[in-house]
């Protein structure tokens, strides 16, 4: 078995510095952003702060360049504490970020949303540090975005090349989405060689995100009256709960309540079935974000039993992001004075 004993040391000294309970009250009961920045600065995000205050003026600004630094430096102390052969591993778990942040840029130039406000949710990791995000994030539609890919020598770009004709003739944004899934889950299987204990948690991993993704799909496809043709081109293999037959099931469900209410029913594993059963049909984002939470949990209990293993990392790098995203939670709450209490509800 590899040896992570080092990096899982750091691991260890990294996650007592993420942020208490008590410490994300304060940060919810401060008095307006300036208030807020100032807590901030009582946090491991000070230096990162102070470097952002020397650049923008704009707290708005500060604030997100602050908190990208922190999130920076802390994977690139991962990566430096990583051998090449633990790298591997790493790009596994740094790719389902690259995925969520090519989706969120697709997302924002098909919707419309100006670069300034889809950057506010992008997350710096693996080869997709800041720059190559802000040069991305300023592409003027899907195929520009596509080019540069190809351009760098991505292997993003190959995925959503092969499925360009039929995005062209149905313009349905998932069918560009799923290209980038089945790519990251077969190259990080691909990658991770070898039959030790860290293959197998990467390959479990890996199958509850298939699954995640699965359940994602047809509550889309429930919501957006797609005309499919072959249901199960829209079907993710890989996972362990939900197998092609159930998918194609599911997605004859006539609305999102009916297909929530069978999802419930037909779901086994107890932490799977207690998210459904209290998610809100028609809150699709908020369901996904409660997904990755419930994988974050499942690796995180997995670090009692393996403690040695690739799972600390998984859960780092999990609780880290969400920190990242809860902060940015907080601070959009301050600035546009939302109550306390609202900001509690969608705090993970």
């Amino acid at each position: 078995m590899m040896d992570l004993s080092y990096l899982n040391a750091r691991i260890r000294a990294w996650k007592g510095e993420l942020l208490t309970k008590e410490a994300y009250d304060g940060l919810i009961a401060s008095d307006g952003i300036q208030s807020f920045i100032s807590h901030l600065k009582a946090t491991t995000y000070a230096r990162d702060i102070e470097i952002a205050s020397a650049r923008y003026k704009n707290e708005r600004e500060v604030i997100e360049a602050g908190l990208k630094g922190n999130l920076a430096k802390a994977f690139k102390g991962l990566w430096g504490c990583s051998s090449d052969e633990m790298r591997v591993l790493l790009r596994a778990i740094f790719s389902i970020w690259e995925v969520y942040n090519l989706k969120a840029i697709l997302r924002a130039r098909v919707n419309g949303v100006s670069p300034d406000e889809s950057a506010s949710v992008l997350i710096p990791a693996g080869e997709m540090n800041e720059s190559a995000l802000k040069e991305l994030n300023q592409q003027r539609d899907v195929f520009e975005v596509i080019k540069l890919l190809s351009t760098w020598g991505s292997p993003y770009a190959r995925p959503m090349q092969h499925v360009m004709g039929q995005y062209m003739r149905e313009r349905h944004l998932i069918i560009l989405e799923l290209a980038l899934d089945r790519f990251a889950a077969n190259h990080a299987i691909y990658d991770t060689a070898g039959s030790d204990i860290n293959k197998k948690i990467i390959e479990q991993f890996i199958a509850q995100r298939v699954d995640s993704i699965n359940i994602s799909t047809l509550l889309k496809l429930a919501g957006e009256d797609i005309a499919i043709a072959d249901a199960g081109g829209y079907f993710l293999a890989g996972g362990d709960i939900i197998d092609k037959d159930d998918f194609l099931r599911l997605t004859k469900s006539r609305n999102k309540t009916e297909l929530m209410k069978e999802l419930y029913d037909f779901l086994k594993d107890s932490y799977w079935k207690k998210l459904v059963g209290s998610a809100e049909p028609e809150n699709a984002f908020f369901l996904e974000e409660r997904l990755e939470e419930l994988l974050r949990q499942k690796v995180c209990r997995l670090t009692v039993v393996e403690p040695l293993s690739i799972a600390l990392a998984i859960c780092f790098v999990y609780k880290k992001i969400r920190e990242v995203k809860n902060l940015r939670l907080i601070a959009r709450a301050k600035i546009f004075d939302i109550p306390a209490i609202e900001v509690r509800r969608f705090i993970i």
